[in-house]
């Protein structure tokens, strides 16, 4: 309460089943009562969004990093020019070509639902995504929540899952594509592929609230149970997941600047293959183990 008194910073709900416009604040220029409001919004609302901002990338960096430790771009990605020399925490997420080469990662294509770094041991905790160019329409992101997704789960399934642990597949990128340093995997068996486990149901270690905790549907599997059992169940799982009744999309224009938490959310990417350039600027940052 004491930094709300001391700041015009506010957040103001989109209305759906998460996220927050923050008004009144410069990611440029800020005091720690501003950016108390803004971190307790980005607890309350899950995901959180900042229009018009007009910040350089060294600035949109140093930002960033009052959130946490920021996470350099992936050793696959250092061998090609998709992070910027003077922003070296900031990863370039783009469908634009320079002499017929990629200058980001990802395309243009669909990016299914998903939680970032969760083939990870210790996955991110926040992504920020600023956008530099965007086209006129298609590429929205879509984010569920996911606390409100382990309480739409049956009592049943509910306690069945407490004692179960979820493999994430990390031979495989967002589109299905083979990761570097996997080119040799063969199996098509999810029981085989390679990943970390982690637990279906996570605490968040602010929040204190429990959120289910999925990766990608491609690959995921529970150990433990038959093949055809795990199937069931995750088909279950993302499901109810990904719900429309829980899930809230961003149309994103020039300047938005988006950031969520990995640890109580899903999101997507919509395909606007042909509608234009689309230039995201993304900055991460460490995370836990999920327990």
């Amino acid at each position: 309460m004491l930094a709300e008194a001391q700041t015009r910073v506010r957040a103001v709900p989109t209305g759906g089943p998460l996220g927050a416009d923050i008004v009144d604040f410069d990611p440029g220029h800020f005091s720690d009562e501003d950016m108390a409001v803004v971190r307790q919004a980005l607890l309350d609302h899950l995901v959180i969004r900042i229009r018009s901002t007009d910040i350089d990338d060294v600035a949109f960096e140093r930002f960033g990093s009052r959130f946490g430790e920021l996470l350099p771009s992936p050793d696959f990605t250092r061998s090609r020019p998709v992070y910027l020399e003077n922003a070296r925490y900031v990863t370039i997420i783009s469908n634009v070509t320079d002499d017929g080469k990629p200058i980001g990662e990802h395309g243009d294509g669909e990016l299914h639902w998903h939680t970032d770094l969760a083939f990870t041991d210790t996955p991110s905790a926040l992504t920020m995504l600023l956008a530099r160019e965007v086209p006129p329409t298609g590429g929205n992101t879509s984010f569920a929540n996911m606390y409100a997704a382990l309480g739409a789960l049956s009592p049943e399934t509910r306690e069945r899952i407490k004692r179960l642990r979820m493999k994430h597949q990390a031979s495989h990128n967002a589109q299905g594509g083979r990761r570097p340093g996997y080119k040799d995997i063969e199996t098509d068996d999810v029981r085989e592929m390679p990943g970390p486990i982690h637990p279906i149901i996570r605490t968040h270690p602010l929040s204190g609230r429990q959120a289910l905790y999925l990766g990608r549907r491609f690959g995921a599997y529970i150990p433990g149970l038959p093949l055809a059992q795990s199937e069931a169940l995750c088909d279950e799982l993302f499901a109810t997941a990904n719900d429309p009744s829980r899930v809230w999309a961003q149309e994103w224009k020039l300047g938005d600047l988006v950031i969520w938490d990995n640890r109580c959310t899903m999101h997507r990417r919509d395909a606007f293959t042909g509608l234009g350039r689309r230039r995201m600027h993304r900055l991460t940052t460490r995370g836990e183990r999920p327990v």
